[in-house]
């Protein structure tokens, strides 16, 4: 194991002078002329990397959900006009029977 010699807080110190110098030179230089070191770059590209999967996840799952929810009404709507063609078919045949009888009940002349 490596036995740092620096304090904590000394750490923290040079991480926020390395962050400061490092916030000045992109503010005060044009940004045609920075210049980006290849590690800077692939951090970059990592960051947004993972950030956009993150993305896309979120985005997989919610359409997973959609898709259950369109399922699920669906099956509901295909049951509904299941049950409407079954009572349809029903009243046609109550009023089938509806109309023997009255034929059935009049009186001739």
């Amino acid at each position: 194991a490596v036995v740092s010699t620096q304090s904590t807080g000394e750490q923290i110190a040079k991480q926020e002078a390395r962050r400061r110098r490092k916030q000045e030179y992109f503010q005060s230089t044009p940004p045609d002329q920075i210049k980006i070191t290849q590690r800077d770059l692939e951090a970059y590209v990592q960051f947004y990397e993972k950030k956009i999967s993150g993305i896309v996840a979120d985005m997989d799952s919610n359409i997973a959900v959609e898709k259950r929810k369109r399922d699920k009404l669906e099956g509901k709507l295909k049951k509904l006009l299941d049950a409407n063609d079954l009572l349809s078919k029903e009243l046609a045949g109550i009023r089938k029977d509806l109309k023997k009888c009255h034929i059935l009940t009049e009186t001739p002349v």
